[in-house]
């Protein structure tokens, strides 16, 4: 039992219910501990960690009640501005206002709306605002969502005049422009035959909103202004008697305010809004405006829709004259034609693509079938479009992965699990679209430059991370449905604790791959895209340290290499083989292009092991020899026996050799291996016990000493990976040695401690080192930059953004209180250490970042209360300064220093 299942429970049962003091009634802690037949204090507890996390709010009647947040907000249209409440009819007087049902009250429009409600409540008649934005984008709109604002929040009374005038109606007649604001007399003009008030006069103890304001002459500008100072203003013809009015002003303009305006006429607005045009507002707000219109003619035609895809994807992908309104009229134009000419049955009106008219999409003519899905739009569902294909797919993705989320907070299935099956449940929901879709030229695109923009950041962060996480990225991007269902609240949370604490570097990776993705694309993307993608780079950063053979079956006939791969997968539990059929009509030339293809897209480090039914070993050979980078092994006379045995081996990470000198003989299938051609690169791995993040800023220092420039690749390695799981790196680089603050003890290669060059021996160290891989005198130049780049205050200053004179003061306070405490003197290399490593954990404890996990916690705080007890009196005074915490895992680290460093240390 925990909160996740409270927490989901809460929100299916509060999205179904009214919110009446009997339907809530079974939203008390004792009403939930009888539904889940626990104890009340348990499920007490758990309510209030929610109420902490703010998922949830309390209501503190008798009994007090707990409401999740999102379902009041989105189900029931409650603003929930607080997270308690007296009482749950103060809960339900907090509605959401006028303006916060806005498309893009919480995105583009989120600034402006808050500029907005400061100008309007301002005391007195409020503040003058001028909304600045092109034609359509919604300011006539925005200006009579103010004015009902300000009735709702009791600014202006209810029956407040809210009156419009365009400048533009009359702009070629100056003296009729201000009789139409101000009013006029009886004979001020000629016709003018009785008294007349103006919009001003009309508009007072409301709101006026003054359209296409730079249109008014400056006389017309300087009579306003005045009105803006005094709230007075005289009649067209008037002379004497000063008329007074409380009236709202909103201005709205096209135009840029200082080409248009007096000086004097613009400082005396404080409030200049921008309305982006609808370009701009990102692809969640331009689906949501192209949902909002289609359904209004749903209503209006009493008839469902049944829109192309095509349509769909054009509307959000093409620039559309006249902005929201110019979108608006557009879907008007669709519904009016397919009303017209379209078919009609069972009350769903079909709208496709030819009902577009090509006049009113500039940007470029309609494609052929690029998207034949339907997006059903029902007139009186308040929901997301259903689609089939892929829609049907991607929810059944997203079934499955909230399932899993509901495994996981079980405790079946354990984080780790939770990532691999979330993969497997993404490669086959690709499978599933790959028979239903046939490519396009426009996702071909795409899929390419996603393919190399996650090469280029896996390169980034120094991960040699196979093609075919990069694809698969790619693939299922490209293959998102044009509306996304979010999964239920729990599960999203769920997933977000996923990606925040379990995910890791994956997590990091994806993440800068899609903001790059969106950056160009502006794609809708949900938590669960963001898990799925996860998913499939830790995958691709597991097979990079954990590598396993790759196998392919290829073997004439049309189904004949896939059921023998299909059986093999299925009975060993996990996907081992890919298959490629070879019809007997295809050349082989063909096949063997078809098997690069796939290994150029997948890591080939701990070999690959090709099983075909007939010939072809040297063939293969020299078609993949320079594309893989392990050994190739061609066997011949495939059987599913063949096959099982072999996957069996694989899956228990045996070596390729070892399978093949063992397994292969028993089954009379010949075999021959092969040696890739590739010449290894130079490498100098980078890595620290405390995280990847500080091997990264080594990794930066090392490079500024010219050590890249000479071929010789910098790369940082999580600690944990390169100790226990290191053959995917020395497969692929020649690794000169190790630099870190631990030593990993990887076998057959050098390791150097940081401390070592920052020693005086540090120029010795080094040239030992590199003297096997380069000149004297690069050797040289490199230690040259050494010196400058690796002094202590350089190293620390690198290492943390505080203050590095301050810190290394600091932790020298530390150290001479421990030597005391210790009863003995360090060691250079041991105090140095401490520098680096102290400097990166204080960092940690101040930008709340602190590590958490250490091997065996309980067992190292039992054993070592007396070196915990003077690491903690130490930093007390930084403790209090900072008001932070200082973890045991963090003194364990510090212990294992010692430990490493110091011989007789036995505390």
């Amino acid at each position: 039992m925990n909160k996740d299942l409270i927490f989901q429970w809460l929100e299916k049962e509060c999205g179904q219910r009214q919110l009446t003091a009997a339907d809530t009634s079974d939203f008390s802690a004792m009403q939930i501990a009888s539904h889940f037949r626990q104890k009340r204090n348990i499920v007490s507890h758990h309510l209030n960690n929610l109420h902490r996390e703010q998922r949830v709010v309390k209501i503190n009647s008798r009994p007090v009640l707990f409401l999740p947040v999102n379902q009041l907000r989105e189900r029931h249209g409650l603003a929930v501005r607080q997270m308690e409440y007296a009482s749950l009819a103060g809960l339900l007087e907090d509605r959401q206002d006028s303006l916060e049902t806005l498309i893009g009250a919480q995105g583009s429009l989120q600034e402006a709306i808050r500029q907005c409600k400061a100008a309007i409540s301002y005391p007195g008649s409020g503040l003058p605002v001028l909304l600045k934005g092109p034609t359509g984008t919604g300011k006539s709109f925005l200006a009579g969502r103010l004015w009902r604002y300000a009735i709702e929040q009791h600014i202006l009374a209810p029956d407040a005049p809210f009156q419009v005038f365009n400048c533009a109606e009359y702009a070629n007649n100056p003296e009729l422009l201000t009789s139409k604001l101000f009013g006029h007399v009886k004979g001020a003009f000629t016709g003018a035959d009785r008294n007349v008030e103006g919009l001003i006069e009309a508009s007072d103890g409301g709101v006026l909103f003054i359209d296409e304001v730079h249109r008014l002459t400056p006389e017309g500008q300087e009579k306003l202004f005045h009105f803006m100072d005094n709230g007075t203003w005289r009649r067209l013809g008037e002379s004497s008697q000063e008329r007074r009015a409380c009236v709202r002003l909103i201005f709205a303009t096209t135009e840029a305010p200082d080409k248009h305006f007096l000086a004097t006429f613009i400082r005396r607005i404080p409030m200049i809004v921008k309305i982006l045009p609808v370009a701009e507002r990102g692809q969640y707000e331009r689906m949501a405006f192209i949902w909002h219109f289609f359904q209004t003619q749903a209503r209006q035609l009493k008839h469902d829709l049944a829109v192309d895809g095509e349509i769909m994807q054009l509307l959000l992908e093409e620039p559309v004259e006249g902005n929201v309104g110019g979108l608006e009229n557009l879907i008007k134009n669709v519904c009016a034609n397919a009303w017209a000419f379209g078919l009609r049955r069972e009350g769903i009106l079909e709208v496709k693509a030819g009902h577009i008219p090509d006049k009113l999409l500039p940007g470029r003519p309609l494609l052929p079938l690029l998207n034949q899905e339907k997006v059903i739009i029902l007139r009186d569902s308040q929901g997301v479009p259903a689609l089939p294909g892929r829609q049907q797919e991607y929810e059944r993705l997203t079934r499955n992965v909230c399932g899993l989320c509901l495994e996981l907070t079980r405790e079946n299935i354990s984080s780790r699990a939770f990532g691999k099956l979330v993969y497997q449940n993404v490669t086959q929901y690709l499978d599933a679209l790959m028979n239903k879709e046939s490519e396009m030229a426009q996702q071909e695109k795409r899929l390419r430059f996603i393919e190399d923009a996650g090469k280029l950041i896996a390169a980034n962060y120094d991960l040699s991370l196979s093609g075919e996480f990069a694809f698969l990225t790619g693939r299922y991007l490209t293959s998102l449905p044009l509306t996304l269902r979010e999964p239920d609240e729990a599960s999203q949370q769920i997933m977000t604790n996923w990606l925040a604490q379990e995910a890791g570097l994956a997590h990091r990776v994806a993440q800068k791959l899609i903001e790059v993705i969106v950056a160009k694309y502006d794609l809708l993307i949900t938590v669960l895209d963001r898990v799925a993608i996860t998913a499939i780079v830790s995958n691709a950063i597991d097979a990079t340290v954990n590598s396993k053979i790759k196998a392919v079956i290829v073997a004439h006939g049309y189904s004949t290499a896939s059921s023998i791969a299909s059986v093999a997968n299925r009975l060993i539990g996990e996907k081992i083989y890919h298959a490629i059929d070879m019809p007997v009509d295809v050349a082989f030339s063909d096949v063997s292009r078809a098997i690069l293809d796939y290994l150029q897209h997948t890591d080939t480090s701990a070999g690959v092991m090709i099983l075909i039914d007939m010939g072809y070993s040297r063939e293969i050979a020299d078609t993949l020899l320079d594309a893989i980078y392990g050994p190739l092994v061609v066997i011949d006379n495939v059987t599913t026996r063949l096959a099982l045995n072999i996957a069996s081996e694989i899956a228990l990470s045996k070596s390729i050799e070892s399978i093949a000198e063992e397994i292969v003989p028993l089954n009379r299938s010949s075999w021959d291996i092969h040696y890739p051609r590739h010449k290894k690169e130079k490498a100098l791995l980078v890595t620290c016990i405390t995280g990847i993040g500080t091997a990264f800023k080594f990794k930066s220092l090392m490079e500024k000493s010219l050590l890249a420039d000479f071929n010789i690749n910098i790369i940082a390695c999580e600690f944990t990976r390169l100790k226990h799981q290191p053959n995917a790196l020395f497969t692929q680089y020649d690794v000169i040695a190790i630099i870190g603050t631990l030593d990993p003890q990887v076998e057959g290669v050098p390791y150097m401690g940081i401390e070592e060059l920052l020693g005086e021996q540090g120029h010795a160290n080094l040239t030992q080192l590199l003297s096997g891989y380069l000149t004297e005198k690069q050797i040289n130049a490199i230690n040259q930059n050494m010196v400058r780049e690796f002094s202590l205050h350089n190293v620390v200053n690198s290492l943390t953004i505080l203050n590095a004179s301050k810190t290394l003061s600091y932790i020298e306070e530390i150290i001479a209180e421990w030597q005391q405490a210790l009863g003995f003197t360090f060691s250079n290399n041991l105090i140095i250490g401490l520098y680096v490593h102290l400097s990166c954990m204080i960092e940690r404890l101040v930008m709340r970042n602190e590590i958490t996990h250490y091997r065996n916690l309980d067992r190292f705080t039992e054993r070592h209360g007396d070196f915990i007890a003077m690491v903690n009196r130490s930093f007390q005074r930084f403790k209090s300064l900072y008001n932070i915490a200082l973890p045991v895992a963090e003194i364990g680290y510090i212990h294992d220093i010692f430990e490493l460093r110091v011989a007789e240390f036995s505390q």
